[in-house]
């Protein structure tokens, strides 16, 4: 999952991802992304950008034994992460959202969650999704809303931006840049895709702390290389800054805070040669 700058390298950040950032975010998305798209027993569904694979796991236990799950990423580390992250029975294929393992017509469901954000060609990657669903087929897509609707994250950059550099803030900025609900409108139907519905997904997020926060999104995204570069006095105020910030979401338990994402279903609509006409 991922374009270039968002390429975490070899299994200790595609762990930590899966450890910490799943369970916060990605679970309930991905939750809400199946409840959107009515996954059924038996279907076929594969999932591109699948990062460590939890919509293709999710995704497995509700089509049961006689469906089946692809889950594909271009990240060797995620794959790997993904695979021992569970038993579902998945299918892990090394692939590039633009060139996808499956045949044209082979899929009942195609899941993306927050890749598509990272996707250099995104038409092309959407004309790909279609070309792989059967004619009743329909796509299922989230997508990150913009950062300022997401005020934790807001904070964060801030903190990035004036303790480590504008580099590491434009790393974290990236998964935010879009596509918003009007692109997702636009580039659905430019591709072929019929019925498209967007709505507004909230994921309701906790972390031990404001430290726990930091330290975790750091550990488990390519924010560990530039951060680690600053000595620690300077990781220690920036850490208080953080935390002076973020008291508005502080109660007994840690931090909290709800996070939104763009969730988009549509249909992959009927060809003439799909009729026969």
């Amino acid at each position: 999952m991922g374009g270039p700058r968002w390429q975490v390298a070899g299994e200790g950040p595609a762990s930590a991802y899966e450890k910490y950032l799943v369970p916060a975010f990605f679970s309930g998305c991905a939750e809400q992304l199946l409840e959107l798209a009515a996954v059924k027993p038996g279907e076929r569904v594969l999932d591109v950008a699948t990062g460590t694979g939890i919509v293709a796991r999710l995704a497995a236990e509700r089509v049961g034994p006689e469906g089946k799950v692809t889950g594909t990423d271009v990240n060797e580390g995620m794959l790997a992460a993904a695979s021992a992250a569970g038993p579902a029975a998945v299918e892990w294929r090394q692939a590039d959202a633009t060139s996808l393992p499956a045949a044209d017509g082979s899929v009942d469901l195609v899941t993306c969650q927050q890749g598509l954000q990272f996707v250099t060609d995104r038409p092309a990657a959407l004309h790909e999704m279609r070309r792989v669903l059967a004619p009743e087929g329909r796509v299922a897509l989230a997508v990150w809303r913009g950062i300022e609707v997401n005020p934790a994250f807001v904070a964060v950059v801030d903190v990035l931006d004036r303790y480590v550099g504008t580099d590491a803030g434009m790393i974290l900025r990236e998964p935010f840049a879009g596509p918003d609900r009007a692109d997702l409108h636009r580039l659905l139907t430019a591709a072929g895709f019929r019925a498209v519905r967007v709505r507004i997904g909230i994921v309701d997020v906790r972390f031990p702390s404001a430290r726990e926060f930091l330290r975790r999104e750091v550990a488990s995204t390519p924010l560990a290389e530039p951060v680690s570069g600053i000595d620690e006095a300077r990781h220690a105020e920036m850490t208080a800054e953080l935390e002076r910030t973020l008291a508005p979401y502080t109660d007994d338990d840690g931090i909290a805070f709800p996070f939104q994402t763009w969730l988009a279903v549509a249909a992959r609509g009927y060809d003439p040669e799909d009729t026969g006409e």
